[in-house]
């Protein structure tokens, strides 16, 4: 077999496009599943039980469904009830609801690994609950989820390539674009799998020392 690498640098732009997107795609994504996550762990050990149980709901049901019927859902469901998105847009929203019932676990123990008498000291000062949620929960939990929290997203790039379902103009969309048009498949999902492996693995060590030089030494 005759490897024809040039193709790639031919076509080296569109990849590049679609890796952009990718990106895009899980930056957006990794915010709506943390702000919802947050707030999923906070329910999830409340107190009252209409909250916990609805968050055990939330995360029972998206991490035990499979992604793809959801962001199907999403994109060919909701239309029937008049609700429509781009592409691009369903990816960002499904990928983010479903990374936030993750993001929610990891959270949650994280708050509970925090040691009691840090909140008590902070009872004792005066201050308040919403107080002790933004000055101490918040930033200690942070710091211990920080590296699952990072795990999690690079999962959630490479999740990005089911989007090429929904025509999302992401990575492995293009690559399957590219590979029809050019018929040279084995050079093209080669070069798509290296891609992926620096995008992930550069995060991956970013991640480690960002934890090292900062998160571990309890730098905020």
């Amino acid at each position: 077999m005759t490897l024809h690498f040039r193709v790639i640098f031919n076509n080296l732009d569109f990849l590049l496009e679609g890796l952009k997107m990718t990106f895009f795609i899980s930056v957006f994504s990794l915010i709506i599943g943390f702000f919802i996550g947050l707030v999923v762990a906070f329910m999830r050990i409340s107190k009252k039980k209409l909250f916990s149980s609805i968050a055990i709901a939330y995360v029972e049901f998206f991490r035990n469904t499979p992604f793809l019927v959801q962001l199907f859902f999403f994109y060919f469901g909701l239309p029937e009830l008049g609700i429509t998105t781009e592409p691009v847009t369903t990816a960002i929203i499904a990928l983010g609801i479903n990374n936030a019932a993750y993001n929610s676990e990891i959270i949650r123990a994280g708050i509970i690994s925090i040691n009691k008498g840090l909140i008590e000291g902070a009872e004792s000062l005066g201050f308040t609950k919403f107080q002790i949620v933004r000055l101490i929960i918040i930033p200690n939990a942070l710091r211990v989820t920080f590296k699952p929290l990072g795990s999690n997203f690079i999962n959630l790039i490479l999740t990005t390539s089911v989007a090429v379902s929904i025509t999302a103009n992401e990575l492995m969309s293009n690559a399957m674009t590219l590979s029809s048009n050019t018929f040279r498949p084995f050079e093209i999902y080669l070069t798509i799998l290296v891609l992926y492996c620096v995008l992930t693995f550069s995060l991956s060590g970013l991640i480690h020392l960002v934890d090292r030089k900062f998160i571990s030494k309890g730098i905020s």
